[in-house]
């Protein structure tokens, strides 16, 4: 007996529904297979870096698989150290990820590279080489470090506290001039030095940062006005820290007024949105931060 064809169609959804699952896959043309491929290492870098430690970060496309990340490093290309890496919340496409190394040698060079592994396959970045060097904010010499030279090794160092929290500029010398007009990078001793020379005993921010013995050091200085605003771009206010607890700070640079034997303002400069201006000398608003050379 002839039997009727019989159309089994939950069984027909089931194939379609297959077809359509591996049709939006990535499919490796000859076989039809979707294709799982190993994580791409799109770019690393080195930040932060300071006399003990460094910052490595790298960016990533996982490829649409689980990925974990780590960093290797070490004084060779053996490397020797292995890291994990974590998120970096930066706002950017792909998987991005950092690590923070620390225990590192002042002046040693360092290799590093990123190892990604998901379930498809192993990818390592190039090498990448970076030297352990002094950095800004970094904790040295007393305070924190806010200038540096040309050879990494010199600079200048912010006390890290406030040595006071308002005072006037000179002891109440009805606007002597001092004559200490320089504003530029480097004569912030010399500055104070004059200053202190000019007008002699008492308390106001010049004497109070030459007479200043803080964390092992004794040669403090009011500074210039070029010396603070590398202050103000060196150090956060915002970071508790620095304890940076100001608004305007003195600075060692009078204000230049050429007639007469009174000068009545100095320079100060906001330490949160960098504002340079001058400011009378009896107003004790400002705070005051010593800095020192090293």
């Amino acid at each position: 007996m002839k039997r009727d064809n019989v159309f089994n169609l939950p069984f027909t959804l089931a194939i379609i529904a297959v077809l359509i699952l591996i049709s939006g896959c990535e499919r490796n043309d000859s076989t039809g297979v979707p294709v799982m491929e190993a994580p791409v290492i799109v770019s690393q870098s080195v930040t932060d870096i300071y006399s003990a430690g460094a910052t490595l970060k790298a960016r990533l496309k996982e490829n649409g698989l689980p990925v974990t990340v780590t960093f290797e490093y070490g004084p060779d290309l053996s490397y020797g150290n292995s890291v994990q890496g974590v998120d970096d919340p930066v706002y950017d496409t792909g998987i991005n990820v950092k690590t923070d190394i620390s225990a590192l040698t002042k002046g040693t060079t360092y290799h590093f590279r990123t190892k990604a592994v998901n379930q498809a396959g192993t990818t390592y970045g190039n090498d990448i080489e970076f030297v352990a060097a002094f950095g800004l904010a970094e904790a040295h010499g007393g305070g924190f470090i806010i200038w540096l030279d040309e050879s990494g090794e010199h600079g200048l160092i912010a006390a890290d506290t406030d040595q006071s929290t308002g005072i006037i500029w000179d002891p109440g010398t009805n606007c002597k001039k001092t004559n200490v007009t320089s504003t530029a990078l480097g004569r912030g001793q010399s500055n104070t030095t004059r200053i202190v020379s000019t007008l002699g005993l008492g308390n106001y921010p010049a004497k109070i940062c030459d007479d200043l013995d803080l964390n092992g050091y004794d040669d403090w200085f009011l500074p210039s006005l070029q010396e603070l605003d590398c202050l103000c771009k060196a150090l956060s206010a915002s970071d508790k820290k620095y304890r940076l607890k100001g608004h305007f700070y003195w600075t060692s640079s009078e204000a230049i007024e050429s007639e007469g034997t009174q000068s009545c303002s100095a320079w100060v400069q906001n330490i949160n949105t960098s504002e340079q201006r001058t400011w009378v000398k009896d107003d004790n608003t400002p705070f005051v931060r010593a800095v020192r050379a090293f």
